[in-house]
């Protein structure tokens, strides 16, 4: 009989949650949302994806390979200048970019076998693995330098390989972040195996803008 009415009181309780249209029903609601998504879902899917980050979001143009306006206020692809903003193919990608990959003996043929060799854009959502060997044309999530005050990871594809370190670039950037021709101080010329956090297998387009709107919102309100 207890354990009846017990049962009864539990599903009037997550009627009540999820049905009730009142403040509290919505804040209590948004609580268990944030609970078992923390709790549960994000903890569940690290251990399935093998990494602490198993989804990441995308916050800067870096990897894009289309046209996009530059924090000056340029529009701009790989350090060249565009006068208006068009769509990229990747054959006209590969005529803007290509020759950096070319002068290290990674030709169109070879990148168009590589992951996600489309890139991705600002606002687009990262599926993680973690368990791999990195390899060149891989799309790597890895922790920044010690001196480097970059707030976040950098999701880059990798250029080379060693037995001891990495060497990665942004398909967007015109060159390397060498740790002096940026303002974080980032260096992606010497990245050590114990700095990668995994890498990117699938992407999920745009629904990383939400974070991005949500943090844009508390930088304004809390300066």
């Amino acid at each position: 009989m207890e354990r009846s009415e017990t049962l009864k009181k539990i599903k009037k309780y997550w009627n009540w949650v999820w049905n009730s249209n009142s403040v509290l029903s919505w804040v209590v609601a948004l609580a268990l949302i944030f609970i078992i998504v923390k709790y549960i879902f994000f903890p569940g899917l690290s251990l399935i994806m093998g990494t602490t980050l198993p989804l990441a979001g995308v916050e800067s143009s870096s990897m894009d390979h289309q046209i996009v306006r530059e924090d000056f206020g340029s529009l701009g692809l790989c350090g060249r200048l565009f006068s208006k903003k068009e769509h990229v193919n990747f054959n006209e990608y590969w005529a803007t970019c290509g020759d950096w990959y070319e002068d290290r003996d990674i030709s169109k043929e070879m990148f168009q076998e590589f992951p996600l060799s489309n890139g991705f854009r600002k606002g687009d959502i990262i599926v993680v693995w973690g368990r791999f060997q990195p390899e060149i044309g891989d799309i790597i999530i890895f922790k920044p330098n010690p001196e480097s005050t970059a707030p976040r990871p950098i999701i880059h594809r990798i250029i080379s390989v060693n037995e001891t370190t990495i060497e990665t670039k942004g398909d967007h950037n015109q060159e390397q972040l060498s740790g002096t021709n940026n303002m974080y101080r980032t260096d992606e010329t010497n990245i050590k195996h114990e700095q990668i956090i995994g890498k990117a297998v699938l992407r999920i387009p745009v629904l990383g803008w939400i974070k991005i709107w949500i943090t844009e919102i508390l930088q304004k309100l809390i300066p």
